[in-house]
């Protein structure tokens, strides 16, 4: 229901529609309540409009537009402060018959508070009125940059490649090895995150540091916490008894592109309710208290995946700008139901409901850099630009309880993201991934010792990264390609092929003998061998029994020797194998 201005104006007490009046020409402030409605009304929907307005300053002024010009002629403090940074003045300090008060500013004629919505809003006549004079305000755009910065400390992070590799890596190590999960959490062990972690094609984004007291605060894994959810999230991985294998669908993705599955693990990401990312933030407690504490997941998601597809292909955006972009677009959301649950070290002293701990940084702010850190960028979707989460937000010091905590959380050091065009494809932005081309003016000389020098020019980003990947660094812009590293980086689903065009296309003579012979072996031998799956080692009493079991038409095809009083059973056939062998009149001790 709109709400016109004289019952606006009667919501006001008399004492503050006489400071209302005072703004008025004449300054006569007598009168009933009615008295004193009507004249204000008269004044407002009359000439004397556009000079009132007039008078106001230009932050108040802004306030006006934004409310006139929004589609229901509301005002937000939250939403006017991300876009300009401040906030207009409704109460200034006055002596108001006899006492010390504050009072109404002139805005207040303008914008009133409605204590049953609990919102502020321009009545629907006043709006009328206004809107032939009042000019709507500038569109709020995103600020973007070519460049994240280069403040000491700060980690450039490119993603793209990464994930693209990552993600066979992945659906193989499954196939291959035994991988673990919890039943009822699907959430990965210590083991198991250090197994993948391994796999990662450019490791994680921060090194696994052990805690030296049992009370230190840990970063630990990201993307190898990361991706077990996301494959099994996303239908390509399935949880059975506690251990991960490949479902129907992840046998596909392994023969399909690569971005097309993770566009899939993303989509289906959105709708998952396998984990609520805000419980990463595990300084925070309360979050599985009685009642209903948390809000919804997916409408976050999408509020930040809509945030996402604002932003400008391969352009860096601050973080604290993307967060205030949302605010400015109404792309709000809630992280809790009841701020009073949440709490730092203790319920009572330390709860989110004093003060700081409903600013938007504390709880939606660490929402989005936790879905973009660990989600985004696992998935390729953004590269990223972060300090260690001790440089980073310190916002949360006035907290009680924070004191002895170097960050609130170990996405903290989050700085900008830049969206790349796997993240666009991903996002339905574009119809079909081309990755992006590395543009460079740099030349090389590729050397017969296997040696990779930089003759002009510097290396850019994604190019020291590749190099990396197969060389190791002699000295400033001097490489030397590395089987090891080579070998490794195949294993982890890396293409030498690309590292051939990259080096021909920048050496202005044919690669010597000794480099292309040195490219075609490991090629070769790159995935020489494969892990077919895991096993058991069993040891027999004596020779006789290894032979006699290695021998019986039904454990042969279940079984192999390894010497003579040992055999070896594939994991997946250990129950059948156990079945056969007590039947045969044998036990297997545990």
């Amino acid at each position: 229901m709109m709400t016109i201005l004289k019952d606006a104006l009667t919501r006001f007490t008399v004492p503050e529609l006489k400071d209302l009046t005072g703004y008025l020409p004449g300054g006569d402030v007598s009168g009933r309540k009615d008295q004193l409605v009507e004249r204000l009304a008269a004044a407002l929907l009359g000439s004397e409009l556009k000079p009132l307005w007039a008078s106001l300053d230009e932050t108040q002024q802004t306030a006006v537009a934004e409310a006139v010009h929004h589609p229901h002629g509301e005002y937000s403090e939250q939403r006017f402060r991300a876009k300009y940074q401040k906030a207009p003045v409704f109460r200034i300090a006055g002596k108001s018959y006899g006492y010390s008060s504050d009072k109404c500013s002139e805005l207040c004629l303008f914008i009133h508070y409605s204590h049953d919505d609990r919102r502020y809003f321009v009545p629907a006549d006043l709006r009328v009125y206004l809107r032939a004079f009042v000019a709507a305000p500038a569109a709020v755009w995103l600020a973007a940059s070519e460049t994240p910065g280069d403040a000491e400390g700060l980690t450039i992070r490119l993603t793209e490649r990464e994930a693209l590799q990552e993600v066979v890596v992945m659906l193989r190590t499954i196939d291959q090895t035994r991988v673990q999960v919890s039943d009822k959490t699907a959430l990965a062990g210590a083991a198991t995150l250090r197994q993948l972690t391994e796999k990662l094609a450019g490791g994680d984004f921060y090194p696994w540091v052990e805690k030296t007291n049992k009370w230190d605060q840990e970063i630990g894994p990201i993307k190898a916490f990361a991706w077990p959810l996301l494959l099994q999230a996303g239908g390509l991985a399935a949880n059975t008894g506690g251990r991960l294998s490949l479902s129907p669908a992840g046998n596909k993705a392994l023969a399909a592109a690569p971005a097309d599955a993770l566009r899939g693990l993303w989509r289906k990401w959105q709708k998952n309710t396998l984990i609520d990312e805000f419980s990463r933030i595990d300084a925070i407690k309360g979050q599985n208290s009685k009642g209903r504490v948390m809000t919804a997941i997916a409408p976050r998601r999408a509020a930040i995946e809509a945030t996402l597809r604002e932003c400008p292909v391969g352009y860096w955006v601050l973080l604290d700008d993307f967060s205030r972009f949302m605010q400015a677009t109404d792309r709000r959301f809630e992280v809790t139901h009841d701020l009073w649950k949440l709490y730092i070290s203790d319920r009572e002293y330390g709860s989110l409901g004093y003060g700081v701990g409903g600013d938007w940084s504390i709880l939606q702010g660490r929402y989005i850099a936790t879905l973009l850190f660990e989600y985004a960028a696992t998935l390729g979707m953004v590269d990223l630009a972060y300090f260690d989460p001790q440089d980073g937000s310190d916002d949360y010091r006035e907290i009680w309880g924070t004191d002895e905590m170097a960050f609130l959380s170990r996405y903290d050091g989050l700085n900008a993201i830049r969206l790349t065009p796997l993240g666009a494809y991903v996002l339905g932005l574009t119809d079909a991934y081309q990755p992006a081309a590395i543009t460079s003016d740099v030349v090389l000389a590729v050397m017969p010792g296997l040696q990779v020098k930089v003759v002009r020019g510097a290396l850019a980003v994604e190019e020291t990264l590749l190099l990396e990947n197969w060389a190791v660094a002699v000295e400033a812009g001097v490489w030397r390609l590395d089987r090891a590293k080579s070998l490794e980086a195949i294993e982890k689903g890396g293409d030498i092929d690309e590292l051939q065009h990259f080096l021909e296309s920048r050496d202005d003579v044919p690669l010597p003998e000794t480099v292309e012979s040195f490219l075609r072996l490991c090629k070769r031998n790159g995935q020489a061998l494969k892990i077919a799956g895991s096993a058991v080692l069993i040891e027999c009493r004596d020779a006789e029994t290894a032979a006699a079991i290695a021998a019986h038409k039904e454990t042969a095809a279940l079984c192999l020797p390894a010497g003579t009083k040992t055999l070896v059973v594939r994991a997946n056939q250990l129950d059948k194998f156990h079945e056969w062998v007590r039947l045969l009149g044998y036990g297997i001790a545990q």
